[in-house]
């Protein structure tokens, strides 16, 4: 579990990976969209011994519900297009490690393949997106939800995916607790955009696109994962029971996920506050938790000549 953390990243280990970007792109994307997911692949090929261990799985969820939340927030702060991509790698990975040790092994699978996928594109396209923002005219204005927006754009999200997780129960059968969970902190993600599609100053086309979106993402996540499991089927455990740990580590991850989406939706109402500006400097510095590691391991003292 720790040669895992250490390989893909995970927060307190994760300042390697940030500053390693002044390799050239394709460097990059070769580095994420297969060294990172060593670790991951470290966690399948062990999955047996390791679900046998509660501390390791707990460890796992902890630590990846962790480092997913922190680098995720760290990642909107950051204006080089690369440092930010490296920060969404962490991110992504914590999220993976947050899967194995709930068990969804085959969804695991899934996020590493997909992972390699998406930043190996995202990085070779990096050039390209940064020339297409300096090219674009100047944005208009942002439709900015209130509270009841954001609260009804939830209350939506969730309808959607509980629609869709009983239609797919209906037809292939209930999943565990742990994907269903899983699936509510997706929603999350998705609420956010609900939720500027139900603000005040958002055209009804902007709604319904948004709409749409939200009902695709749920509809793709049970389709996916329905075929990730048929695929590996009895290649990789089944999720294990779910005990009063494994319970209360699944309802504060979920919670913890909830909070920073609700967040994150009503955050152009205090981004002009004092703190949120002093919040924002700390954050691109990644609250300086690698500066301190660095000190702690001895990487910034000097060697006294001979």
């Amino acid at each position: 579990m720790l040669a895992a953390l250490l390989k893909t990243g995970g927060l307190p280990l994760h300042g390697w990976l940030t500053e390693v970007m002044e390799a050239p792109t394709p460097v990059s994307a070769l580095l994420h969209a297969g060294i990172i997911n060593a670790g991951g692949l470290l966690l399948l090929r062990l999955a047996e011994p390791m679900q046998a261990s509660p501390g390791a799985m707990a460890a796992l969820v902890t630590l990846g519900g962790v480092t997913a939340l922190f680098a995720g927030l760290v990642m909107l702060t950051q204006a080089a297009v690369k440092t930010a991509l490296a920060w969404s790698t962490i991110a992504q990975m914590g999220f993976m490690l947050l899967q194995c040790g709930l068990g969804l092994w085959a969804l695991a699978l899934l996020h590493i393949v997909a992972h390699g996928l998406y930043k190996a594109h995202a990085f070779l396209a990096s050039g390209n997106a940064v020339q297409a923002v300096l090219a674009a005219r100047r944005a208009g204005p942002v439709a900015v939800p209130g509270l009841a927006a954001v609260g009804r754009a939830f209350a939506v999200a969730l309808a959607i995916y509980a629609l869709v997780a009983g239609g797919f129960w209906v037809a292939f059968g209930p999943k565990p607790g742990q994907a269903l969970a899983l699936g509510a902190i997706l929603i999350f993600g998705v609420a956010y955009l609900v939720a500027q599609g139900l603000a005040d100053a958002a055209p009804q086309a902007l709604t319904r696109r948004t709409t749409f979106a939200s009902v695709a993402v749920a509809v793709a996540y049970f389709a996916f994962h329905w075929l990730s499991e048929a695929l590996v089927a009895g290649a990789l455990p089944t999720p294990p029971a779910l005990g009063p740990l494994e319970t209360a580590l699944l309802v504060l991850t979920v919670l913890s996920f909830g909070g920073t989406s609700l967040a994150q939706a009503l955050f152009p109402h205090w981004a002009h506050h004092p703190a949120a500006a002093g919040l924002r400097v700390h954050l691109t510095n990644g609250l300086y938790l690698n500066a301190v590691l660095d000190r702690l391991i001895g990487g910034f003292r000097s060697v006294k000549p001979l």
